[in-house]
């Protein structure tokens, strides 16, 4: 099962990059899409799935870095997390929602796993989005280190009974010239395969957006930049919304009778 799963993820994972090559015809794809077959082999999320078409509280808590907080777009109201809970509530308007945002700027996986006993398990959520790998890349942290922080904090979030999405890193054309991120992405894949954790793929993601021309990230000017930047988080936000919520229904409209 896992095994499929991890050859699975591998052919989606090739066939995102395949999906750059020029067609010679092709219908025009909506701005920030996601590739037909984006999550079709990542691990289900049942728990979460079953609150949302149910009605009931959903706490999400995200941990992440610099990216997660929303820097480059000035401040949390406008990162993808915030806009996430957003996507979510208009799906899904019975529910009660709530994303709490714990990253922090140059977040390691280390920093963030010693914070679920004392910051993350005392909010009860039902989900955590995980999003790590970049600092450990960065920093050349032993990928055998990182492997072992990944796989202890979700031996904790599992052992309370709380699911998780792993997210790898960013993509930018320059950063990926100069620091080797595919260890951690092979090592994030792997220990999410071994403990049937779906992978949210932001960096094959970002990588389609940028090569087919959706988002320009290789923009200079400081408030291009910010507007590129909430911009790929409103994306990343409603993207992620999609993969949190797969094979749940939307809600319908209320009707023009209808009273909340």
């Amino acid at each position: 099962m896992r095994a499929g799963r991890c050859a699975a993820a591998l052919i989606v994972a090739a066939a995102l990059l395949l999906s750059l090559a020029p067609r010679a015809v092709s219908a025009p794809e909506p701005v920030c899409s996601t590739p037909e077959g984006f999550a079709a082999f990542e691990a289900p999320l049942p728990k979460t799935a079953k609150a949302l078409a149910a009605g009931a509280e959903v706490v999400i808590v995200v941990l992440g870095g610099s990216s997660t907080l929303g820097s480059a777009a000035g401040g949390p109201s406008l990162s993808w997390p915030s806009r996430l809970a957003a996507a979510l509530t208009a799906r899904f308007p019975a529910a009660r929602v709530k994303v709490v945002n714990l990253a922090m700027p140059r977040q390691t996986a280390r920093e963030a796993a010693d914070r679920l006993a004392r910051e993350v398990l005392p909010l009860r959520p039902t989900l955590v989005i995980w999003e790590t790998g970049t600092m450990e890349a960065v920093r050349g942290t032993g990928v055998d280190d990182f492997r072992e922080t990944v796989q202890a904090g979700l031996d904790d979030l599992h052992a309370a009974g709380i699911e998780v999405v792993l997210m790898n890193p960013q993509f930018s054309r320059d950063s990926d010239a100069m620091i080797p991120f595919a260890p951690y992405l092979g090592a994030m894949r792997e220990v999410a395969d071994a403990n049937d954790v779906p992978v949210f793929h932001r960096y094959g993601l970002m990588r389609r957006w940028a090569e087919s021309g959706v988002l320009n990230l290789r923009t200079r000017e400081s408030e291009q930049r910010r507007h590129l930047a909430v911009q790929l988080y409103d994306c990343l936000g409603r993207a992620m919304a999609e993969f949190v919520a797969r094979g749940v229904a939307a809600e319908p409209p209320a009707g023009p009778g209808h009273r909340p």
